[in-house]
């Protein structure tokens, strides 16, 4: 798996160039080749309706956020938080630029979402690369724990969550804990991800829900 960090910046480029979903998210105006596994998972699932309120996690540059403005249409909402800008603008999308470990983040979507909660939320978010396989695997571990936390507070009974995660012996122990919390889970790796990645989506079907808890700012391990 090192390998894969280990590019440099012109290989990095020439491979992007090369790659068939990046080009193709040009001619269809996505910020990013991340908008055609949102659509395969789409066409698969239905995971976001008409009129849905989501919670895009990790959304920047957009790729995935202007798929999901597509869907829910002018009587929906997509609420896309990262650190990095968005590189879209549109009438029912909210950018937050936020750390989901941050107090304020939560504070946000409290402020934003009021009383009500989202039907969907979407996480594409994922440590910076390093060269040490086990480390990223951990830190995205942690994300996904933190998603979960988020989904307890904001996602609504009978809701859907989707997940990027990486393939490794102890992501097992994870689902075991999406298990409690969702009625059914899948795993599935879409066609758009890149060849040699260890990159996966957990979806979890119909949330069990709880009532909205108290903030507890998430720590890090």
């Amino acid at each position: 798996m090192a390998e894969q960090f280990e590019m440099t910046k012109e290989q990095w480029l020439q491979r992007r160039s090369e790659d068939p979903f990046w080009r193709k998210a040009k001619e269809f105006g996505y910020p990013s080749r991340a908008a055609f596994k949102l659509l395969e998972i789409q066409k698969r699932w239905r995971v976001i309706r008409e009129g849905d309120k989501v919670l895009d996690l990790g959304a920047a540059p957009g790729g995935m956020t202007a798929v999901e403005s597509d869907i829910v249409g002018d009587k929906g909402l997509v609420v896309a938080v990262d650190v990095e800008e968005l590189k879209l603008q549109r009438p029912n999308v909210i950018f937050v630029k936020a750390d989901v470990f941050e107090t304020r983040f939560v504070r946000e979507l409290e402020n934003i979402l009021q009383s009500e909660f989202f039907d969907t939320v979407i996480s594409d978010l994922s440590p910076h690369h390093s060269g040490d396989y086990d480390l990223l695997v951990e830190q995205q571990l942690e994300l996904l724990d933190a998603v979960l936390d988020i989904c307890r507070r904001f996602l609504r009974p009978g809701g859907t969550v989707v997940l990027k995660a990486f393939e490794h012996p102890s992501l097992r122990v994870f689902e075991q804990r999406m298990v409690r919390s969702f009625r059914k889970i899948e795993r599935y790796v879409p066609r758009a991800s890149k060849k040699g990645s260890s990159e996966i989506f957990l979806l979890g079907f119909g949330y069990r829900g709880m009532r909205r808890l108290q903030h507890v700012e998430p720590t890090r391990a």
